[in-house]
């Protein structure tokens, strides 16, 4: 089975299974009663104290982890970037940042707009200790669009942080970043092992768990993870992309912007 976070109908069912084999088939009541006690969909901890005298928190954890890596063998995780050409995807697949390359890249976006000492100044200025060889995905492609959208709109984040590092940069020097490029989202599929720390995700999908049983809801929230890999993701392992078009960016207010008319909403 593929593990899709964003499909509750997907996962439910075995988060399900885990907890009533250690909490009894009634816990579904025992939440729905204590739902006010409920408020957050990100913390698992007011759901666990209702059982603390039948399990504790780290057993159900343990449980329901068990259970996931009992019935996946792939992940749906997702990748947003601003390509000049989407097929080089899946020609050759999403690579770790090549410093040489984005740097190269940086020199051709702002030749017409920076003398080429600034340039070097600013690649000198900005560290790649924790960007180099590493590529980025996540499980959840909402926050490209309602909290991430810098990534959609400016494309790769070192080279926004080489363009506000430009001599006598302001707000519009970055700006310059979204004429080039196409907002675009890959959908890939990994394998399962790719989430290393199943400890910090678990708890969790098990609080939106709790909190949709609890207030009768039914869409995921959405849940902000991100795997990092030192390897390339092969072409065979993209399996779709889409361009979405109205996306919230971070450093204009949270205004929308439309990567169709190239303006802001």
């Amino acid at each position: 089975m593929i593990f899709d976070l964003k499909d509750a109908t997907n996962w439910d069912p075995i988060v399900n299974k885990a907890l009533k084999n250690i909490l009894g088939h009634t816990y579904h009541k025992c939440v729905r009663e204590n739902a006010k006690k409920i408020k957050y969909c990100d913390s698992v901890l007011e759901a666990c104290n209702l059982f603390s005298d039948i399990a504790s928190k780290e057993k159900m954890v343990e449980a329901v982890t068990k259970e996931i890596c009992r019935n996946f063998k792939e992940v749906l995780t997702y990748h947003a970037c601003r390509p000049r050409r989407i097929d080089d995807y899946y020609e050759k697949g999403i690579t770790p940042l090549s410093p040489t390359d984005a740097q190269k890249q940086f020199r051709d976006f702002f030749n017409a707009y920076a003398s080429q000492e600034d340039i070097n100044k600013a690649i000198s200025a900005v560290s790649i200790n924790t960007r180099a060889g590493v590529v980025h995905t996540v499980l959840d492609d909402r926050t490209f669009i309602y909290t991430c959208g810098h990534y959609l709109i400016y494309g790769s984040e070192y080279q926004q942080c080489l363009a506000v590092h430009l001599y006598g940069a302001s707000e519009q020097t970055r700006d310059i970043l979204k004429k080039e490029g196409k907002a675009t989202i890959f959908v890939c599929r990994l394998p399962f092992r790719t989430i290393n720390n199943l400890e910090f995700l678990v708890p969790r999908i098990m609080a939106d768990h709790f909190y949709r049983v609890a207030h009768n809801y039914n869409k995921v929230n959405i849940i902000d993870y991100t795997i990092t890999l030192r390897v390339n993701i092969p072409p065979k392992a993209i399996v779709n992309h889409v361009c979405p078009i109205r996306i919230k960016d971070p450093f204009k207010q949270q205004a929308f912007w439309n990567d169709e008319t190239m303006q802001y909403e």
